[in-house]
């Protein structure tokens, strides 16, 4: 298990964070396996818990709950990726069986060896790295087109160079503390030779790790969007809260426009700013209650040494993004060396004989579990793998190895959403490139009729496996785009996907601009212009925001607004760009039309004016008294069958789906 740091996967598509989290899990399920199998054979029935190990299985049951009320789709990403259930499960998990093992510190002290030696190698690799000139990367093996390992800047055998330092400042402490101790021993020098050796190089190259952080940068979501989130979650589920494993989700909808003025605005983030907003977000107030009770339990603990290591590793991972390398060692830490831990008696008594059915039972729901874990994982790394090679195909332009190698994928694992959006894209990606030869056959044409329909109905199950991702409806809303011309009504359905992508992800200007775009090539120009807006209003200093808001304004004949909005677009350009010449000689021709419509409203108006002088004077006119034949001395006339009509009311109409002028009352003479 303390091979943890190092674990990667290559022949799967993330091989870093979700192998080691997969890694984590299977780990998790062959340890139990081998627990059950010493609890049968070994006939033993005792078992130990403490009061963290019930703090661990009560976070690994809560996010069980919270993965079985979401979608199947959803349920699919967070079972496998990293902080979803499968992680707690595996923590969970790992709890159990750290305790039942730790007997005392000598099995601690041997245990912190077979981690320090991990340590140890990715600190001599991280050092070979940083030697490396740096035109030579990035370094990929065996090749660039089929990489299995590429090798940059900040590459490091734990996936970050934030987890590196992360271990080897824990290991540091502990080999730090082993020489300590002897020298207050007075032993002779040759005893820690050993201690100081490893001790200066977990030291330094922990050093140049924090170097390289800060020289390469580190890109975490700010604290500011963090609690946004955090916050908008807790208003609308506080108890549940996002799912767990689902922070990328709440990130879509409810990170703030203020995060679109950052210089990571086009990154996707997947973990919070902090650990802790992370598992409010998440596993609402629940999950925040739970971790809040395991850092009690460390306060009430004894003050020594494994305290303050215990409260560095608690303070990385509720005040920096969550890591798993951090949270693997924090669980083993807290199992380990902190609480009492109380003895339990397996028994349930059974027959004559009162056999002992307990520990059977027991192991038939672990097994269970183990089962279930296992089918679930091997399916996994088997399409995580098909995936992965039809990326490397697809690299090299062999679209029908791409083609094939995606349908295997879906074949094993159809309910993972992320895979229908790259087939989807697949199958658009081959009818754009049969469509673009000069002369096309009609077998072709047929061919091309079915990548589309498939296209289509792919993107439309990545969407109901996974209703609430932006990026699925935008993916779909860009197929019946590229399909305009071709499927009649795939503008309207373009249109409403698109729609849809917005309302799930307000604060992306750029989805706002692929929106805009239909619009004003559908000629709606007003309401591209109303789209426009809302996209500079999400991110003010996005010069194609401007730009594009500035044409529409151009088609609506509002040529002083067109000006000062591509005015405002090339203020945002670089001066040395192409853009910034083209747009700017587009600004002169406008400011020309411009001068030319004010001078011929001048001109209008100056005409109103001259016909105003010219008109013949009135002559002023007082009221004339009534007319009259003569009086009623004169004329007798009844009135009687003289009066008006009565006017016939009838009664509204109601209005249907677009309302016109209508009145509400008729006037029958």
């Amino acid at each position: 298990m303390f091979l943890l740091p190092l674990y990667f996967l290559p022949i799967i598509a993330n091989g870093t964070d979700w192998a080691k989290n997969w890694f984590l899990i299977v780990g998790a399920m062959v340890g139990l396996v081998l627990w059950i199998a010493d609890l049968l054979l070994g006939k033993k029935d005792k078992v130990k818990t403490s009061k963290i190990l019930w703090l661990m299985l009560a976070l690994a049951v809560w996010s069980g709950i919270e993965w079985w009320r979401m979608g199947a789709g959803l349920r699919t990403r967070t079972w496998v990726g990293p902080f979803g259930f499968g992680t707690w499960l595996a923590l969970g998990t790992w709890s159990f069986l750290w305790l039942q093992a730790a007997d005392s510190k000598a099995e601690f002290k041997k245990q912190m060896n077979f981690l320090t030696v991990a340590g140890l190698l990715a600190a001599v690799s991280s050092l070979i790295v940083f030697l490396i000139p740096t035109s030579k990367f990035p370094i990929s093996i065996p090749n660039e087109k089929s990489a299995l390992i590429s090798i940059n800047q900040s590459w490091s055998l734990t996936g970050s160079l934030i987890s590196e330092a992360i271990l080897l400042i824990f290991l540091a402490w502990e080999w730090v503390a082993r020489v300590v101790k002897k020298l207050k021993l007075n032993e002779d020098g040759m005893s820690y030779i050993k201690e100081m050796v490893v001790s200066a190089v977990l030291v330094l190259v922990a050093l140049l790790d924090i170097y390289r952080i800060f020289k390469l940068g580190w890109v975490i979501l700010d604290f500011t969007t963090s609690w946004v989130i955090a916050v908008e979650v807790f208003k609308r589920s506080p108890i549940f809260g996002m799912g767990v494993g689902n922070f990328s989700q709440a990130f879509d909808l409810f990170r703030p426009n203020s995060y679109n003025l950052t210089q990571y605005w086009s990154n996707l983030f997947s973990v919070s700013g902090m650990g802790w907003l992370q598992i409010w977000t998440e596993m609402g107030l629940v999950g925040l209650v739970l971790v809040g009770g395991v850092v009690l339990s460390w306060i009430r603990s004894k003050k020594n040494m494994n305290f303050w290591r215990t409260g560095f590793l608690l303070a990385v991972v509720l005040f920096l993004p969550l890591n798993l390398v951090a949270l693997f060692l924090l669980v083993w830490v807290l199992i380990s060396r902190f609480g009492e831990s109380t003895e339990h008696r397996l028994w349930i008594g059974m027959g004559e004989n009162s056999f002992n059915a307990l520990p059977y039972l027991v192991s038939i729901v672990m097994l269970v579990l183990v089962g279930f874990t296992m089918t679930n994982m091997v399916k996994q790394v088997r399409a995580g793998y098909y995936i992965r090679e039809s990326l490397v195909a697809a690299a090299k332009n062999d679209a029908t190895k791409t083609y094939n190698l995606q349908i295997k994928a879906i074949e094993i694992d159809p309910n993972m959403a992320d895979y229908r959006n790259i087939y989807s894209q697949t199958n658009l990606a081959i009818a754009s490139s049969l469509l673009s030869q000069e002369d096309i056959s009609d077998e072709d044409k047929e061919k091309v009729s079915v990548l589309l329909q498939q296209a289509v109905q792919e993107g439309k199950t990545a969407v109901s496996l996974d209703s609430l991702n932006p990026h699925y409806w935008s993916n779909l809303a860009s197929i019946y785009r590229s399909m305009v011309g071709i499927l009649e009504g795939s503008a309207d359905w373009s249109y409403q996907a698109y729609t849809q992508a917005v309302a799930l992800d307000p604060a992306d200007p750029m989805t706002k601009l692929d929106l805009g775009g239909l619009l004003y090539a559908s000629n709606n120009f007003e309401e591209a212009d109303r789209v426009f807006e809302e996209a500079v209003k999400a991110k003010q200093d996005l010069a194609n925001a401007w730009y594009n808001w500035a044409y529409s304004a151009k088609q609506m004949n509002r040529i002083d607004l067109a000006v000062q909005r591509l005015g405002q677009a090339i203020a945002l350009v670089p001066v040395d760009s192409g853009d910034y010449e083209t747009a700017s000689k587009e600004l002169d021709v406008w400011k020309k039309e411009l001068d030319e419509a004010i001078k011929k409203q001048q001109a209008a108006l100056a005409a109103q004016q001259q016909a105003a002088e010219q008109k013949e004077p009135e002559t002023l006119k007082a009221p004339e008294p009534l007319p009259t034949v003569g009086d009623e001395e004169q004329v007798n006339v009844p009135a009687e069958g003289l009066e008006p009509p009565e006017a016939e009311v009838t009664a509204t109409p109601v209005p249907s789906k677009a309302p016109s002028p209508t009145p509400s009352a008729t006037v029958t003479p």
